[in-house]
């Protein structure tokens, strides 16, 4: 069912961002925590394959939404946390509007709700 696996990944791709949003608005993160968190605040149903992360991350960066600082993690390696900017705040609760009116409106197409304007 290659099929599904698509449908699966083209739903996710517009949910992705603000999910990472979301768990930045609490704390900085680093990639692989917001990866798990992800999966685990969903009870697993959405799960992020590993390089999939990152596109969203430098997207946001691009648009300073989030920043970045590294922070050492032993003698020589480092973490990448993630940090919330006010930018990135602002579009978060614009986009959480959206989704809240575009899943409001599938749902009713979904349920087959008769409209109020008929």
């Amino acid at each position: 069912m290659a099929w599904k696996d698509e449908l699966e990944e083209n739903i996710k791709c517009g949910l992705v961002d603000i999910l990472i949003l979301q768990l930045l608005s609490t704390e900085d993160m680093y990639g692989y925590q917001i990866k798990q968190e992800i999966s685990q605040r969903s009870g697993g149903t959405i799960s992020i394959k590993e390089g999939s992360l990152y596109g969203p991350l430098y997207r946001m960066l691009e648009k300073d939404f989030i920043s970045i600082r590294k922070e050492f993690v032993g003698k020589k390696r480092f973490r990448n946390y993630y940090h919330l900017e006010e930018a990135g705040k602002q579009y978060l609760d614009i986009a959480k509007r959206e989704y809240e009116s575009i899943i409001g409106g599938a749902d009713a197409i979904m349920k087959r709700r008769v409209s109020t304007y008929e």
